[in-house]
């Protein structure tokens, strides 16, 4: 197979493994090394015929499917090897060298007609068959016009000997089956009815693949909104242990409602930073505002659970510290997946780079997994000068939450459900033209470039080069500014924050006087009137949106981009909504428009109020205060590859 063709492992397991999809060399380096490919240990070689191609050797190892032909038969065979396959395949078919990590199913077909060589390299032809026992080995190929989607791809062998035929097989499978990162047993939930209405058209596609790969799956069809939040809030430690992973065939609404179920009562963390009363916020003449101090300290009643946001705010009273969590009473090991079903599917887009159900199932079967950043968000009904005494309602988010247009747009199409992912666009329009604005407050952590930014390593590509320490002064802007794809390096060594104490720890700034120089995070607080506020945990590519909401946003780094959107004209709002529908436009380059990258936030409202919404659901709320934490869920993906 092409180099391109291959997948690849994340970049933190490089230096921990043999390199996962091929074995091939980093093409930086000159070591001609490189061009010795690892087969692995062998385990079993036979000699058989490959359909259409002629007579070859196929030898198993414990890591590759090494596939060359006979010597005798190879000198018979055309020099062309463009004739050696159908329909034009210039790839050598008799030369194969797949990792077992490519490969989702082996089968046993018995005794069946093969498909003789075809020496006129015309498929169109009628070809010769010789009755052999069959072995048919499963892979999958990149598409042409999306090499994020991947096309199953069967390649069939005979052999005149059914015993040795079906050995062959049930070594393969044995070698499959040891892989602990494939999943056995699945929970799969269909929504019949959302998006249009495609659920169980599409399961059907999908699930011969699962049965082909022997993996055991229950079909939940989802009856009720809710219904399976429902399950997967009640579901026991035990049962989540049988699991190696949770499926939804549906769009993100379905997907959000499995998180939460999982999550939201299996989450433990520190209590949500509020927002200060607005009596304790002053005015600076940039026309932001800060958050005051008291006399640099908190009180006994403001620690804890009970933290409000203020200047100087321990990080680790926020959870910073703690980025990586597990769920009590969980698998720690189960993962969610997604095959799109919905009407944006901008979970899938982001994280596999193609709405295609059988590319996700693709992923699922062999096991991909990559960690997910999930946003915790608590709001209280009322503002900070009540008092926030009440009980918060929670929600956890993968994709976007957002505010005022976002929110607008959501609850206006709750009425328009009967034209299916139509009504997004008629509502869109009609709150467009009413071009409404919120009075709010929103405070953020603003964190310096050199603490969000992995130090010492340049995140291209599918090979990681590590570099001396740099100053974050002297990194270029493109690095920046680096979309998350597989083998991601921001997603790798995420946020630094291990340096952060305490602001009134005298004996905390001597321990790092090395790192003298480097800024502390900071509240920033803007007040004032917003078409719309968002915060995109991931970028939210659909098909509106080709480069997403947030183009440079990170599956696994920690943060959220913060999107405020101040008060402007109709027709400039209407630009930057436009930049959202061209790929390579940047529709944060308006002076209306602030964009922050913060592992932290909150916000209240003043006066006339719009609803929250988190991941397509609405969230009323008055106040309201978000969190990131890093990894808090592993998803079936391995990130986009673009």
């Amino acid at each position: 197979m092409d180099v391109e063709n291959h997948r690849y492992m994340p970049v933190e397991n490089l230096e921990q493994e043999s390199y996962r999809h091929g074995d091939m060399a980093d093409p930086s380096r000159d070591d001609e090394s490189g061009d010795q490919e690892d087969r692995g240990n062998p385990v079993v070689e036979i000699s058989c015929y490959l359909e259409h191609v002629g007579e070859v050797l196929l030898l198993l190892t414990d890591t590759h499917l090494v596939c060359h032909p006979v010597e005798d038969a190879a000198d018979s065979m055309p020099g062309d090897a463009g004739l050696w396959l159908c329909c034009g395949n210039k790839d050598s078919a008799a030369h194969l060298h797949l990792p077992l990590s490519e490969i989702f199913a082996v089968e046993y077909k018995g005794l069946g007609p093969v498909g003789q060589f075809n020496p006129s390299g015309f498929c169109g032809l009628a070809t010769p068959q010789q009755q052999m026992y069959r072995i048919v080995l499963h892979t999958f190929q990149k598409s042409e016009s999306n090499s994020c989607k991947w096309v199953p791809k069967a390649f069939v062998f005979g052999h005149s000997n059914a015993k040795d035929a079906q050995e062959w097989v049930q070594k393969s499978q044995n070698l499959l089956d040891h892989d602990t990162r494939r999943p056995k047993r699945l929970l799969v939930f269909i929504n019949p009815y959302g998006g249009k209405g495609l659920g169980v058209q599409i399961w059907e596609k999908v699930a011969p693949l699962f049965y082909r790969a022997k993996v055991e799956t229950k079909v939940v069809k989802t009856e009720r909104s809710g219904h399976a939040h429902g399950i997967m809030k009640h579901a026991s430690k035990e049962e989540l242990n049988a699991l190696d992973g949770v499926i939804v065939v549906g769009g993100d609404g379905l997907f959000n409602e499995v998180l939460n179920g999982l999550v939201l009562h299996r989450h433990k963390a520190n209590g949500a930073a509020k927002p200060q009363r607005t009596t304790d916020v002053q005015t600076h003449g940039d026309g932001h505002h800060k958050p005051e101090q008291q006399n640099g300290h908190h009180s006994s009643e403001e620690k804890g659970e009970e933290a409000v946001l203020t200047d100087g705010l321990d990080l680790d009273e926020s959870g910073l510290q703690n980025l990586r969590m597990n769920l009590d009473n969980s698998n720690p090991d189960l993962r969610l997946g997604i095959i799109p079903a919905g009407s944006t599917d901008a979970v899938v887009v982001s994280t596999t780079g193609a709405r295609d159900p059988v590319t996700s199932a693709l992923h699922i079967i062999l096991g991909d997994s990559m960690p997910l950043d999930i946003l915790r968000m608590t709001g209280w009904n009322k503002s900070p000068e009540d008092g926030l005494d009440e009980k918060p309602k929670v929600q956890y988010a993968a994709s976007f939450t957002g505010y005022g247009f976002y929110g607008d747009v959501t609850k206006e199409s709750e009425s328009l459900r009967w034209m299916g992912p139509a009504r997004y666009d008629a509502a869109g329009f009609k709150v467009f033209m009413k071009h409404k604005r919120y009075e709010a407050e929103v405070s953020f952590l603003d964190i310096p470039h050199s603490l969000s930014s992995p130090h010492g390593v340049v995140p291209q590509g599918p090979w990681t080069h590590h570099l001396p320490f740099t100053n974050s002064n002297s990194i270029s802007q493109e690095n920046k500014k680096v979309i998350c794809r597989v083998n991601c390096a921001t997603c790798a060594k995420g946020p630094d924050f291990s340096h952060i104490v305490s602001q009134h720890s005298e004996e905390g700034y001597a321990s790092n006087r090395r790192l003298e120089g480097l800024q502390a995070p900071k509240w920033q607080t803007r007040r004032g009137k917003f078409h719309s506020v968002g915060a995109a945990i991931m970028s939210c590519r659909n098909d509106k949106a080709p480069d997403g909401v947030a183009a440079h946003a990170h599956l696994a780094d920690g943060f959220l981009h913060l999107i405020l959107i101040r008060e402007c004209s109709r027709p400039a709002h209407l630009r930057q909504l436009l930049r959202l529908t061209r790929k390579g436009a940047d529709p944060f380059k308006f002076k209306f428009v602030e964009h922050h990258k913060t592992p932290l936030f909150t916000f209240h409202s003043h006066g006339k109020q719009s609803v929250w919404i988190v991941d397509g659901e609405l969230f009323p709320a008055h106040t309201v205060s978000g969190q990131v934490f890093r990894g808090l869920v592993n998803l079936f993906a391995c990130g986009p590859e673009i």
